[in-house]
């Protein structure tokens, strides 16, 4: 499972579109599931992120855990166990 980041609008509209194509082409290639954004609601929100603005804090982890949760368990259920050598 692949958890995908956007680029920061401050850093040009061309190098975004650029960025943003990363993570969905990983996944296509590797046939892994995607989560795009995992900071989806947690982006510039002032209350759920640390003073330098750009990582979460400890309850934008927790939102984050909380919002990827059910992808993930998801996503587990689809892994099978591998043979240990």
């Amino acid at each position: 499972m692949i958890a995908g980041m956007y680029a920061a609008p401050s850093l040009g509209q061309r190098y975004a579109a650029a960025f943003q194509r990363i993570y969905p082409d990983l996944a296509k290639k590797y046939h892994a599931a995607l989560y795009p954004f995992f900071l989806n609601g947690i982006a510039g929100s002032a209350t759920l992120n640390l003073s330098d603005g750009m990582h979460p804090n400890a309850s934008g982890v927790k939102k984050i855990v909380n919002a990827m949760l059910p992808d993930v368990e998801r996503f587990l259920k689809t892994v099978k166990d591998t043979p240990k050598s």
